[in-house]
């Protein structure tokens, strides 16, 4: 069995899955089972993966495609949660790419005697690139997840905790990701924090559209207690507004 399983949900990705590929390859940790799970792609996707599988069997790395309809990203990433055999789960999107030695790190917490293995998540720092340039970095912890969304191309998560307690809601559009990790630590899953680079996200996916993002951050911060029933309603009448003003500006 192996120790981790790394997840890529995939949806006409042949421009961008090579540097998803390509730093998996490079993983200084080889102790991991890769699962892709498509959408039925119809561009060169499935070529594109089926092309490098002779380089992971080379590493000892076995590698399963499924390519079926879906109901969108978050439902893809269940389908490959539930195929998972690592002890520890990891999801590195089409457009995204691990670190060089992202596996090894992220194992080496996991496995340190400190931590509860049965009952984890780990999140460490996010590099953000935009038009081939570092836009920022992102560093966020527990102690700020009422405040703010984790990155989640760096969060590496117990098999365990997925069995306990679910994966990913799928009436969560954009921000399931977010929903899944304050359902986990509100039920008392440790969120470990990693202080090292483990991930690259490139600017453009599914949460970049403003209005659509904070309708479920604020719905997300509701739901946990993070904002009150006051602030909950002047927020969403906020982003009404500003929305309204969005549509009405752009015809103008």
């Amino acid at each position: 069995m192996p120790k981790i399983s790394i997840i890529t949900p995939t949806y006409n990705s042949e421009k961008t899955i090579h540097g998803t590929i390509d730093a998996l390859l490079r993983q200084t940790f080889t102790d991991f089972e890769y699962i892709i799970i498509d959408g039925v792609s119809k561009d060169n996707t499935i070529a594109t993966i089926r092309s490098y599988i002779p380089q992971f069997e080379v590493r000892g790395i076995n590698v399963r495609i499924i390519s079926e309809p879906d109901n969108g990203v978050y439902d893809a990433m269940n389908k490959g949660v539930a195929l998972a055999e690592g002890e520890l789960v990891g999801i590195t999107n089409s457009d995204d790419w691990y670190e060089d030695n992202a596996l090894e790190v992220m194992w080496n917490k996991f496995s340190d005697g400190k931590t509860d293995r049965l009952n984890s998540m780990l999140s460490g720092i996010e590099r953000v690139w935009k038009d081939g340039k570092v836009f920022n970095v992102h560093r966020r912890g527990a102690a700020f997840l009422s405040e703010s969304v984790l990155p989640h191309s760096t969060l590496f998560v117990s098999k365990s905790v997925y069995k306990k307690y679910g994966a990913y809601d799928l009436s969560v559009r954009v921000l399931a990701d977010y929903d899944f990790i304050c359902r986990c630590v509100s039920q008392g899953v440790n969120l470990e924090e990693v202080d090292v680079v483990v991930s690259n996200f490139l600017l453009g996916g599914i949460s970049s559209s403003f209005f659509d993002f904070y309708a479920d951050y604020y719905m997300i911060q509701h739901k946990y207690g993070f904002i009150s029933d006051k602030k909950y309603k002047e927020y969403k009448l906020s982003l009404k507004v500003k929305k309204f003003i969005n549509i009405f500006s752009k015809r103008w």
